[in-house]
């Protein structure tokens, strides 16, 4: 079963709640991850601003383009426009 949530402000996940479900942001809402490494962000809709704790720099996906996250450290997901992904 796919779940939409919404998230009403930054709101930070970590553990088992990050894979498996859908993600929808309204533009300015952001979300932090944690223990993602050796999983893939997949933008599913609309346009991400991604940011790695570990990371170079800031990442936009679009949607149908995925971001494989292979260091530990949190993930800062924001919409730039409404935009919805998940974790595999």
């Amino acid at each position: 079963m796919n779940t939409i949530m919404k998230v009403a402000m930054t709101l930070l996940v970590h553990g088992n709640g990050v894979a498996g479900k859908a993600w929808r942001l309204l533009p300015g809402q952001v979300i932090a991850l944690d223990h993602t490494k050796g999983k893939k962000l997949d933008c599913t809709d609309g346009r991400l601003w991604v940011t790695l704790e570990h990371g170079s720099g800031d990442i936009i996906l679009e949607a149908n383009e995925s971001l494989p996250i292979q260091e530990n450290g949190r993930v800062v997901v924001s919409a730039l426009d409404t935009g919805a992904f998940k974790v595999a």
